[in-house]
């Protein structure tokens, strides 16, 4: 498999978030967005280089852009919490590249990390981002409802990853 590099979020991103949004792509979050949407979120993700609070990165591999990948901290009932999310072009699935960026970020996270606990939501169906929780040591605690994107709700699988004594796998 081609080495995964992560990428600053940079101009490049907004091409990237455009090629994502189709309905294939997005099926399981919540369908395509809106141009304007995806704008705002290719802006929010450019000011996302708070290293241990919040970034966007870019996956790259052999100098082509793939996905992306990226973490954000946020309040989860009584405890600030990490949560995690990654994307890859559809062309790219199935070849491991999610799993070794998410582990990559984990790598990159863990001796920074301000909190305890990464969170990753994927819907119950889609089984490669379930499959990479499950590979990377995430456990499964539970289903539960969250409105992703504003104004969907549908159930999501909740999976927990202790960061202080992660191992990435194969250590």
């Amino acid at each position: 498999m081609p080495g995964v590099e992560l990428m600053a979020w940079n101009e490049s991103g907004l091409a990237l978030l455009r090629a994502m949004n189709t309905p294939a792509q997005k099926v399981h979050l919540g369908g395509p967005e809106s141009d304007a949407k995806t704008l705002d979120r290719h802006q929010r993700y450019l000011t996302y280089h708070h290293a241990g609070e919040d970034e966007m990165l870019l996956i790259s591999v052999d100098g082509q852009t793939v996905g992306s990948v990226g973490y954000w901290a946020r309040d989860e009932k009584d405890d600030r919490i990490y949560e995690m999310g990654w994307e890859l072009l559809s062309a790219h699935h199935g070849r491991g590249l999610g799993t070794a960026a998410a582990s990559a970020l984990l790598r990159r996270l863990q001796p920074i990390a301000k909190h305890r606990y990464v969170y990753a939501y994927p819907t119950p169906g889609n089984d490669g981002s379930n499959g990479i929780c499950r590979k990377l040591g995430f456990e499964l605690i539970g289903v539960d409802d969250f409105e992703y994107p504003k104004g969907v709700v549908s159930p999501h699988n909740v999976w927990r990853l202790d960061l202080p004594s992660w191992l990435p796998p194969g250590a």
